[in-house]
């Protein structure tokens, strides 16, 4: 019986600890090789145990305008000196100038608590050999996920990436955007033809660079109609949730650049929400799922925005479970996650 006590105690202490770094932590990195600079600098951890996963968000200003890359990251947590070691592996979506050479960080963290702050800080360098980006320091505060604020940058030129050999203009930052086109997982509205997974998408890039604003592609496809209105298009899962309860609260923002991206929101087939724009502020949705079947949320994109695909950023609570989850969807392509009761 001891033993036992032991052994629970032990695992709602690791569940505790891993808490204490899930969230939101923003704040900033500066450079050694540009003094006084300061490029805004976001993560979100989702701590298990002493490992992590989330994403980076940088953003920096360059020539007049704001730019910013989203990173996949992986790290470990040090429970004795509560170091946290968050490496970015490659890119989800970024909208870099083409002159730029990428370079992912690995940021070493030590989290402090001040009174009613809590702060992670500590160094960062280049994440491989080849991330010959310098290295300096990084300093975040945590913040709550479900404000969702996104804060203007310090004024700098300062972006997180080498600059191409022969683009003298691009030397002075140290920019971080990164390569990796982002992999767009889509779904199918569920009412009238099964959801299927298909293979990673690939953006590609536009043959005309000057792009008007916005994209409202869905308009212009001639393909047939659901009886809802929206055109039939290919989905595909991008992930499956366990639930337990019937309630399910869903909250979808932009992920990134706030950009003009319109969608429309499918549960079952049904459309829940018509011609919403994400942004910093959630689109709440109150779903009831049904028991016995797999219930399908389905995200439709109305148009694409200023930065194609339409991306998004899903936090699901079911229960005592919370979820995140990105979501992709453009003029083709729908984005959708599964619910599927526990058996």
């Amino acid at each position: 019986m001891r033993q036992i006590i032991l052994l629970a105690f032990l695992f709602c202490t690791t569940q505790t600890f891993a808490q204490k770094y899930s969230g939101q932590w923003t704040g900033s990195f500066s450079s050694k090789s540009e003094p006084g600079s300061q490029t805004e600098y976001v993560l979100e951890i989702e701590a298990r145990g002493n490992s992590f996963t989330g994403t980076s968000t940088t953003y920096f200003n360059y020539a007049g305008k704001r730019f910013y890359t989203i990173c996949e990251i992986k790290g470990t947590i040090d429970p004795g000196s509560k170091t946290l070691t968050s490496t970015e592996v490659k890119v989800i979506k970024k909208n870099t100038p083409p002159d730029q050479i990428d370079c992912l960080q690995m940021h070493t963290l030590t989290y402090f608590r001040k009174g009613e702050t809590e702060e992670l800080s500590g160094t960062w360098k280049g994440a491989r050999d080849i991330d010959k980006c310098g290295v300096g320091s990084t300093t975040l505060m945590r913040k709550q996920l479900v404000k969702n604020t996104i804060t203007t940058p310090p004024q700098n030129t300062t972006a997180r990436a080498n600059p191409a050999p022969n683009k003298p203009a691009v030397e002075k930052p140290v920019t971080k955007p990164v390569t990796k086109p982002a992999t767009t997982p889509t779904t199918e509205p569920k009412k009238e033809t099964p959801v299927v997974t298909g293979p990673a998408i690939t953006k590609v890039e536009n043959n005309t660079e000057p792009q008007t604003k916005t994209e409202v592609k869905p308009t212009t496809i001639p393909a047939p109609k659901l009886p809802n209105g929206l055109e039939k298009r290919e989905s595909k899962v991008f992930e499956t949730i366990p639930i337990e309860e019937e309630e399910i609260t869903v909250n979808l923002y932009d992920n990134a650049e706030i950009d003009g991206d319109v969608i429309t929101v499918l549960f079952n087939g049904e459309v829940v929400a018509s011609q919403k724009t994400l942004s910093d502020k959630p689109i709440t949705l109150k779903l009831k799922a049904i028991k016995g079947r797999d219930n399908t949320l389905t995200m439709y994109a109305e148009n694409q925005g200023r930065v194609p695909p339409n991306t998004a950023i899903m936090r699901v609570q079911n229960g005592e479970h919370y979820y995140k989850v990105f979501l992709s969807a453009d003029d083709k392509k729908n984005g959708s996650v599964v619910f599927r009761f526990k058996s």
